[in-house]
C-alpha cells in the first residue's frame, strides 16, 4: 500500500520572547506551555529568544501565519521596548495582514506606546491567559487569516485536496494512483508529489464547482 505523501497546508507561528531560554522562571514556563500546545495543535514553532534572532526569522521567512512578540525583550525599559517596536514594524512591513500578539504582564501595560498597539492585533497577558486559551485564540486568528490570504477557488481546490474524496471523472490518473502501478509511473509520482495529483481535475467536481455552468467556487 503506497504510505501518504500529499502534505497539508500547516499553520506555522513565531515566538520572539527570551523568557524561552529562561525555563526556570515563571514567564519562561508560560511560555513553553504555549510552544507546547501549539504543537500539540500540530502548529509549528519558529523561537526567537532575541531581538535579532526574531528580526531575522521575520525577514527571512514568508511562511509564518501568527507572530507572538514579548514586549519587554529583555529589561522593561526604553531599549527592549524599542527592539520590540522594531520587530513589530518589520512584520508589517513584511506582512500587513497576519495576526500579531504583543505578550506583556499587567504591571508593564504602561510603558505600551501607541504604535505599538496600533501594530499588534491582540494583547497576551501571559501569567494569566492559560495556554490552551492563548493558542486557540491564535488559531482563530490564523484561519481567518488563511481564509482571506488565498482566491476562493485556490482555498477551494486546498481544501478539496485533503478531504480524501476518490473521484471517477477526468483526468484518468485518478489522484496520481494510475502513475503508481508501473516502476517509471511511480518514480513519476514520488518526484513530484500526491498533492499535484490530487489538483489536477477535469473542469467540473462537485466541491469546486463547474467551468461549463460557471458554478461554484470555479465561477
Amino acid at each position: 500500500m503506497l504510505g501518504r505523501t500529499n502534505i497539508q497546508l500547516k499553520m506555522r507561528a513565531l515566538i520572539v520572547d527570551d523568557e524561552l531560554a529562561k525555563p526556570g522562571s515563571s514567564r519562561g514556563r508560560a511560555v513553553a506551555e504555549l510552544v507546547e500546545e501549539f504543537r500539540h495543535q500540530n502548529v509549528g514553532v519558529a523561537e526567537a529568544t532575541s531581538y535579532e534572532d526574531g528580526l531575522a526569522i521575520v525577514n527571512s521567512d514568508a511562511g509564518l501565519h501568527c507572530y507572538f512578540v514579548d514586549w519587554t525583550l529583555g529589561m522593561n525599559d526604553e531599549g527592549s521596548h524599542a527592539a520590540a517596536t522594531e520587530v513589530l514594524r518589520a512584520i508589517r512591513a513584511r506582512n500587513s495582514r497576519a495576526p500579531v500578539f504583543l505578550m506583556a504582564d499587567r504591571d508593564t501595560r504602561a510603558s505600551m506606546t501607541v504604535e505599538a498597539m496600533q501594530l499588534a492585533d491582540e494583547f497576551v497577558w501571559m501569567l494569566e491567559d492559560t495556554a490552551t486559551f492563548v493558542a486557540g485564540r491564535a488559531l482563530a486568528a490564523i484561519r481567518r487569516y488563511l481564509a482571506q490570504l488565498l482566491p476562493p477557488f485556490t482555498d477551494a481546490l486546498l481544501r478539496y485536496s485533503q478531504s480524501d474524496e476518490h473521484s471517477w471523472s477526468a483526468p484518468g490518473h485518478q489522484g496520481g494512483i494510475a502513475f503508481a502501478k508501473s516502476p517509471i509511473g511511480r518514480v513519476f509520482f514520488d518526484f513530484f508529489g500526491e498533492n499535484l495529483f490530487r489538483t489536477d481535475s477535469g473542469i467540473e467536481r462537485g466541491n469546486l464547482g463547474s467551468l461549463l455552468d460557471h458554478s461554484g467556487e470555479a465561477e
